[in-house]
């Protein structure tokens, strides 16, 4: 899969979702630019749409940036082929507080694929990444920050990354399982009727 996709000799660093106003991924651009002296073999993909996608991949064009490769949305079971080929996942958000409080889905599914991700959003879903020791947390809108990381990943071995998705996957098993949830949610049912 690697190897038809032109990711041989990559460190892949994948983003699955929309490419809204939310999401604000112009930080990825920003990261693209300036990283590729620093680390060449890193490459972005970002598969999905949205409103500003066109402007996305315009930057990215204006950017100079052939470390940014774009995807069309693909079907769910396609997209797990994706991350699985993918070095780490990549979880997006603006910098915004409301955005404290929310679970990025697209965080799971990195964990579901065993793949660490770089996290780009604070509050529970850093607490969540943190807690799980599943990937590394970056601050929004941070670029400087973005680099230093990727860097700090870039300098460890495979085990390093290899556990980190060991981790997600084995944390998420344990807490998010939906037998289990549904469970303890009929437990607590029965606790108040």
């Amino acid at each position: 899969f690697r190897k038809d996709k032109g990711w041989q000799d990559k460190f892949v660093i994948t983003y699955v979702g929309a490419h809204g106003v939310a999401n604000h991924l112009i930080q990825i651009m920003e990261t693209a630019e300036k990283i590729k002296v620093l680390a060449p073999h890193v490459l972005f993909v970002l598969i999905g749409s949205g409103m500003q996608k066109e402007m996305l991949v315009s930057e990215a064009a204006k950017r100079k940036c052939t470390n940014v490769q774009f995807i069309n949305p693909v079907p769910k079971q396609e997209v797990f082929k994706y991350i699985i080929a993918s070095d780490f996942g990549m979880s997006v958000l603006k910098k915004v507080d409301t955005f404290k409080t929310i679970y990025s889905n697209k965080t799971f599914d990195y964990m579901a694929c065993k793949k660490p991700l770089f996290l780009l959003i604070d509050g529970v879903s850093r607490t969540l990444v943190e807690d799980a020791k599943c990937g590394v947390y970056v601050e929004p809108e941070n670029t400087q920050d973005f680099i230093e990381k990727i860097q700090h990943v870039l300098s460890h071995s495979q085990t390093y990354i290899d556990t980190m998705g060991e981790n997600g996957y084995a944390f998420a098993k344990l807490n998010f399982d939906r037998e289990k949830l549904a469970t303890l949610y009929l437990s607590k049912l029965k606790e108040v009727v």
